[in-house]
């Protein structure tokens, strides 16, 4: 079992999750409209999610330094499904992560609770969409 699985089934906080984080470790995410880079911000983004979300990994595999982890659950009541594929340096710490997410509908709602819990922290230009957005059919 992949030691972030462990963390977060265990409740760990910020010294935990940060500990299995290189210190330039970049998250990628459809959340936010760009990357959240260095140890500090990628743990309290970690945090975060964990706090704004409920569910469980379902499925890990791993090829080498890389790894895929398939998490489901809900926000706000929502049916959540996440895809993280994580690479790790030659030490084990994770340097990068990237996250998919669907269904669409659910990844709205989980884009503003982590506007709610992130804006002060991360600051307004990681949730600015571009200006020409425009969902049709809503």
């Amino acid at each position: 079992m992949h030691k972030l699985i462990q963390l977060r089934e265990a409740g760990a906080g910020f010294d935990e999750i940060a500990a299995i984080l290189a210190p330039d470790v970049v998250f990628k995410s459809p959340v936010f409209s760009r990357n959240v880079e260095g140890r500090e911000q990628v743990a309290k983004s970690m945090l975060a999610a964990a706090s704004a979300r409920n569910g469980r990994y379902v499925s890990e595999m791993s090829d080498g330094n890389r790894t895929l982890l398939v998490w489901s659950g809900t926000v706000d009541g929502k049916p959540l499904d996440s895809f993280e594929m994580l690479l790790h340096d030659d030490a084990g710490l994770i340097v990068e992560r990237t996250l998919a997410m669907r269904p669409f509908s659910s990844v709205v709602h989980f884009r503003n609770a982590m506007y709610r819990a992130m804006k002060d922290t991360l600051g307004p230009s990681y949730f600015k969409l571009a200006d020409d957005l425009v969902i049709e059919g809503a």
